[in-house]
């Protein structure tokens, strides 16, 4: 399977590398697109060493101006992991002002399964444009995980933690 995974800057960023080792591992071909916010959470190399594939983090890299359009229709599946609450309310706003949010907005619409995967602060979270953001999404058909009650990066507890990887590996597993 050809999996497109995008990542947006978080602390989840760093347990979310273990979807892309999982994947590979299983013989899946992983592209990463990540905004620059995740560069402050893991490296380049980590990614670039996971996905064994250059990793895209910009839309605007030479010789690659389309590659926003290529890689969306290369993808069998789409997953947006982590997703902070900026990326999740500019989704449903149709706003497209970073690589993540262009490719997403070239993607829909293509009739392959978009995932979205949460990870957040408690009130980030419950704020009533994240929520309506969500709804909105799930309405137009984009797969998006609950996200669990627990301790948060910021020392709190509460919903908006990401699910482990091992749960997220089977709710995006293509069902038979």
């Amino acid at each position: 399977m050809k999996r497109l995974f995008m990542m947006t800057g978080s602390i989840a960023c760093a347990k979310a590398c273990g979807l892309i080792s999982s994947w590979v591992k299983q013989g899946d071909e992983v592209k990463v697109v990540c905004t620059p916010g995740v560069l402050n959470f893991v490296g380049l190399a980590t990614l670039e060493g996971l996905s064994q594939k250059t990793v895209m983090t910009s839309t605007y890299t030479p010789n690659a101006m389309m590659e926003h359009i290529h890689v969306s229709r290369w993808a069998d599946q789409i997953i947006l992991c982590p997703a902070t609450a900026n990326v999740i309310n500019k989704l449903s706003a149709g706003i497209a002002d970073d690589v993540v949010t262009t490719v997403w907005v070239a993607a829909y619409g293509l009739g392959k399964p978009m995932y979205v995967v949460p990870a957040m602060n408690a009130m980030m979270w419950q704020y009533p444009a994240t929520q309506d953001s969500v709804q909105k999404l799930t309405e137009w058909g984009v797969h998006v995980m609950p996200t669990i009650q627990g301790d948060l990066a910021c020392g709190e507890q509460g919903e908006g933690r990401m699910p482990e990887p091992q749960d997220i590996l089977k709710f995006v597993e293509p069902k038979a």
